[in-house]
């Protein structure tokens, strides 16, 4: 599935000829250009580089690069200068001439939310997706950018949809710092679609029973992002302002270390490697209030749809592998919980990418890859 936004975003008149140069090399291809999956999040930036072959996907490059304590605060951008630094040393771990980028885009100022339309023609439906997005966007129709991807005709005679849509001045925003970075956005996607796409896709056959529902959970620093899947489609969606970075935060508040200390010890441990116990405390505490968001949100779901077919949960993210959460999960919801590896079906460039960074990437690349593996078609 895809679901793309977009916006008007001014253009600089000494870009024209660039952008001259740009319009005519893709008038003559006839091929979509790959695009360099972008994921700008509150701890660090990501980039991919995903080679697509027929129906199969190989990752080609990926760098990380962490940004300082408070760059982004949700999605609002604090340090613009150190985002663009951090994109430009990003990219230039890639090793391309390549300079399209699929972003993706995450905060409350963002929404994806599967809708049930009467149907009818392309703009009828557009009518309609438009009527309805109204109704549950957090922001002014008028100052967003909406897409919708159309799932077809749904048991009910009607369609399903997937709406997708963003605040206009944060899309701007985040353009900008690609563009400050020297980089040219040709797509933009919501962070939860594109993580949704590479799991269902890495897990296609354990998705195929369309009678079973399976809960996603992408766990970053300071968000997760939950999804129901059922069906080949998303049929639910929340992002959940919770993640690893509230270990971080505590550890520097009871510990009195600053946050590159309190990164360390929630990470490495002491200095013999192991979780003082006061750590192992706060890991406890912070994952009960994880626990307590996602129970809610589930007995949300299940009281508003009746959909009590969950038969299991993925998890991804660099704070999927808290202490103790996937064990918790399975406590709480009663079915088995597994941890992604995008390289069950993803290969990989042996060249390009380290053999120990595989399950790094694993955990933190997801949302990066996932935009990569989407295609620029004029």
């Amino acid at each position: 599935m895809s679901c793309s936004i977009g916006g008007c975003v001014e253009i600089d008149a000494k870009k024209i000829l660039s952008d001259f140069g740009d319009f005519v090399r893709e008038s003559f291809t006839l091929k979509p250009f790959p695009l360099i999956g972008l994921d700008i999040g509150q701890s660090s930036v990501k980039m991919a580089i995903v080679q697509k072959n027929g129906n199969d996907y190989k990752l080609m490059r990926f760098a990380c690069i962490p940004l300082p304590e408070a760059s982004l605060i949700e999605d609002e951008i604090q340090l613009h200068d150190e985002i663009v630094d951090a994109i430009k040393e990003a990219y230039t771990q890639l090793k391309t001439k390549n300079k399209y980028i699929a972003l993706g885009l995450f905060g409350p100022n963002t929404i994806a939310r599967k809708l049930q339309l009467a149907g009818g023609n392309d703009e009828e439906i557009e009518d309609q997706v438009s009527w309805e997005a109204e109704q549950y966007l957090p922001f002014a129709i008028e100052d967003s950018a909406i897409s919708y991807f159309n799932f077809g005709e749904n048991e009910g005679g009607g369609v399903d949809v997937l709406v997708c849509a963003a605040r206009n001045d944060i899309l701007r925003s985040f353009v900008e710092l690609v563009e400050d970075a020297e980089l040219k956005v040709r797509l933009v996607d919501i962070g939860v679609v594109s993580v949704t796409n590479v799991i269902s896709y890495v897990l296609s056959e354990q998705l195929s029973n369309t009678e079973d529902s399976f809960m996603f959970l992408d766990i970053g620093a300071q968000k997760t992002s939950l999804v129901i899947f059922k069906n080949q489609k998303i049929m639910f969606a929340k992002e959940m302002a919770v993640g690893g970075g509230m270990i971080t935060e505590e550890i520097q508040r009871q510990m009195g270390v600053n946050y590159t200390e309190a990164e360390d010890l929630k990470t490495n441990g002491d200095e013999n490697g192991n979780l003082p116990e006061e750590i192992l405390e706060i890991f406890d505490d912070v994952v009960e209030v994880f626990f307590a968001e996602i129970k809610k949100t589930i007995d949300f779901y299940v009281s508003s749809t009746q959909d009590e077919s969950l038969v299991g949960c993925v998890t991804t993210g660099g704070s999927s592998s808290i202490p103790g959460v996937i064990e918790g999960l399975e406590a709480l919801l009663g079915v088995e919980v597994i941890q992604l590896n995008i390289f069950d079906k993803i290969t990989y460039d042996k060249k390009g990418i380290p053999q120990d960074e595989l399950e790094n990437i694993s955990l933190r690349g997801v949302e990066a890859i996932g935009l990569a593996m989407r295609e620029y078609k004029r």
